[in-house]
């Protein structure tokens, strides 16, 4: 494992400077327009939309057929052709998709939102002219860095959003010193504005997008021109595509339902309320996936190669055994994480989010501790989906997406109903995370079959273990916060550094005398080869 484990750090290394750049961005944008009020939660549709459009695209239609299509292609001898046709078909694709979803914005606006006033609406649609031209760049991103994750290049496809992150802290800030920060009226808001604030978001996704032609002409990879799509297997290819995009069509429609619930919570609240509605959701969002991103993410792009080479071999057993690898070793960081933002969700918003008061810091760390008790089942879930994916089974992901996205829905129907507007989005963070852990139930179920067995022991001892020290830790997390005055952003670093440091300890301490190894067998090569160095 320790060509994985080489690949996985590299692609970390990229993935921890772009979340900590992203979180930068995210905390001057929240400087620049708050994080609870009108114009925040405006431009917050306005620039998800093409990020839920990605999400369909990239996690649904381009990584499911990318990866195990160009390693076969590639072991037929005809890889670069294939990739040069798939790119062309996929460019057109996009550009048409990208013009329809323009022309539509503020239909899309609209089905995105509850209870907005008009102006709002309109604030929003203008935005979203902006911001929905990012879904082309956004697609050729992935298309690209799909085909760079295929030929074993992993880093460069993590390192590109840096320079998206520094693009868009540098605009938003020219719109503080132009326009001042904090919540700006509807009836403030004109051209020039829009324009700096969408506009520089929009030329971000076109640089992270065309940093990665510069290794693509290092492999000769470099996009051209090539029509013509019979006879290469693009037929198998745009089957899976439908059925993936189908599952991720329903696994987005359930965000939709949350994003639109979340956006009437502060009109049910009513004026004056602080209350985490749409724009605070994103900015939890964007924290408690950093650790995710970190391991998991990194391991799983990593894995993939390997499992779909594996799959074209009939070697079900390596498949297994890298299953195996993957979810105890993700699992046994993601406990960890789980603990320190449950415990550290205050300070941690305190000193990530400095432009918001103090009330906005409690809505987003709410929201935030909902989340996070996502991570271990939303690993789960990541692993055995490539698997699938290897093996070009599309339906079957379908079928088990249907029964998540159902719960999750009727989890965030239930907690409007019932409720108070202030624990709106906390239900509905808290739906998002049962639903995975329902997911990696029913994935590690069907994979099991498919895969005759997935290492059933080890992995729930590891879990067991890993649900012990995150216990442990996060009672001493939660009596050593309590001992630290963290009300200003000092001491909120000093909250993160101190009690952060020590549940960290406590918590490989525990899971090593336990028995856990999975913490020192991956980090291990690299520790080695420090040593050599």
């Amino acid at each position: 494992m320790s060509s994985v484990t080489r690949s996985t750090m590299a692609m970390a290394g990229g993935t921890m400077v772009s979340r900590l750049t992203g979180l930068v961005r995210a905390a001057t944008l929240s400087a620049a327009i708050g994080a609870t009020t009108v114009a925040a939660n405006a431009f917050d549709v306005a620039n998800n939309l093409p990020n839920f459009i990605y999400a369909i695209l990239a996690e649904g239609v381009l990584n499911a057929i990318l990866v195990p299509q160009i390693v076969k292609a590639f072991g037929a001898g005809r890889g670069e052709d294939y990739v040069h046709r798939l790119l062309t078909l996929g460019t057109v694709a996009l550009a048409g998709l990208t013009v329809a979803l323009t022309l539509a914005a503020g239909g899309l606006v609209w089905a995105f939102t509850k209870d907005w006033s008009q102006e709002q609406l309109a604030l929003a649609t203008l935005f979203a002219y902006w911001c929905i031209p990012q879904v082309f760049f956004y697609g050729l991103y992935s298309l690209w860095g799909q085909v760079l994750n295929a030929r074993r290049s992993f880093a460069p496809f993590m390192w590109a959003p840096v320079a998206n992150n520094v693009i868009s802290i540098a605009g938003f800030a020219v719109f503080i010193v132009l326009y001042g920060r904090g919540d700006h009226p509807l009836e403030s808001w004109h051209t020039p504005q829009i324009t700096l604030l969408a506009g520089t978001a929009t030329l971000g996704i076109v640089c992270q997008t065309l940093m990665l032609l510069v290794p693509l002409h290092r492999l000769g990879l470099m996009p051209r021109w090539r029509w013509g799509f019979r006879g290469y297997g693009l037929g198998t290819a745009a089957r899976l595509a439908g059925w993936t995009g189908a599952a991720l069509v329903v696994s987005q429609g359930a965000m939709w339902v949350a994003v639109k619930l979340a956006s009437g919570a502060a009109e049910a609240a009513g004026p004056g309320q602080v209350v985490a509605s749409n724009a605070a959701f994103t900015y939890a969002l964007a924290t408690y996936i950093i650790p995710h991103s970190l391991i998991t993410v990194s391991l799983t792009t990593a894995l993939f190669t390997d499992m779909s080479e594996a799959v074209q071999r009939w070697d079900y057993g390596a498949v297994r055994r890298d299953l195996s690898y993957g979810i105890r070793t993700t699992s046994a960081f993601s406990f960890f994480f789980t603990a320190a933002l449950v415990v550290l969700a205050v300070p941690l918003v305190r000193v990530l989010f400095l432009g918001v008061p103090w009330a906005d810091v409690h809505a987003i760390a709410g929201v935030l501790v909902a989340l996070s008790l996502g991570l271990v089942p939303l690993g789960i879930t990541l692993l055995i989906k490539r698997v699938f994916f290897a093996f070009e089974d599309g339906r079957t992901l379908f079928w088990l997406q249907v029964p998540m996205s159902g719960l999750w829905v009727v989890f965030s129907l239930a907690s409007v109903k019932w409720l108070p507007p202030a624990w709106w989005v906390i239900g509905i963070g808290l739906g998002q995370s049962l639903s995975f852990l329902a997911g990696a139930v029913l994935r590690l179920n069907t994979v099991r079959d498919r895969l005759r067995g997935v290492d059933g022991p080890q992995l729930a001892l590891m879990h067991l273990r890993g649900l012990v020290a995150a216990g442990v830790c996060g009672v001493a997390g939660y009596f050593g916060l309590r001992a630290l005055p963290y009300g200003t952003v000092a001491g909120s670093l000093l909250a993160l550094v101190v009690v952060g440091l020590g549940m960290a300890v406590i918590y490989a301490a525990v899971l090593r005398v336990l028995g856990g190894r999975e913490l020192a067998d991956f980090a291990g090569p690299m520790l080695a080869r420090l040593r050599r160095r």
